[in-house]
């Protein structure tokens, strides 16, 4: 270890620490969401609004439920937000992180999934797009959707 560079580890709060003290510490408190990453035949993402009054964008699906595989989340969300039906879902393409309205962290899973079809039937989605590269950038996203726009080149990875 470099002299002068003090490292304290704590894999628990220490025992004399009392409750009021507690609330100080970070909270280990994760709302964890099963994101759907849809792309049309034009290589186009698909992004929704919600019911939310603020107007701003963000990646359909939504928080995982006790008991719930990731795989029925995404159905669920899905079926609740677009009225649409899950062909697959695929593997994990990356890991997002922001912040509610209530002040807890949100871990965001983001999953390739392919869609029946693009009929959609709005529920708690308000209007839905697909969108470019470019026009992803260019999107106000929803202050919980945090680091979306960080994970671009892994959305559109770069062509040899």
């Amino acid at each position: 270890m470099p002299q002068g560079l003090e490292v304290q580890v704590l894999s628990h709060p220490p025992i004399n620490m009392n409750l009021s003290e507690l609330k100080d510490l970070p909270s280990p408190f994760y709302r964890v969401t099963a994101k759907a990453v849809i792309f049309d035949d034009q290589d186009q993402l698909l992004v929704g609004k919600g019911e939310e009054a603020d107007d701003s964008w963000e990646m359909p699906g939504g928080g995982l439920e006790h008991d719930e595989s990731i795989e029925d989340c995404i159905r669920r969300e899905l079926a609740e937000e677009l009225g649409a039906q899950v062909a697959e879902v695929g593997e994990l393409m990356f890991v997002y992180r922001g912040r509610s309205v209530h002040g807890w962290m949100i871990c965001r899973l983001a999953f390739a999934v392919k869609l029946k079809n693009f009929d959609f039937k709005f529920g708690d989605m308000k209007e839905a797009k697909f969108v470019t590269r470019e026009e992803f950038m260019a999107l106000d996203f929803a202050a919980d959707e945090g680091t979306v726009k960080t994970k671009v080149d892994q959305l559109w990875p770069a062509t040899a």
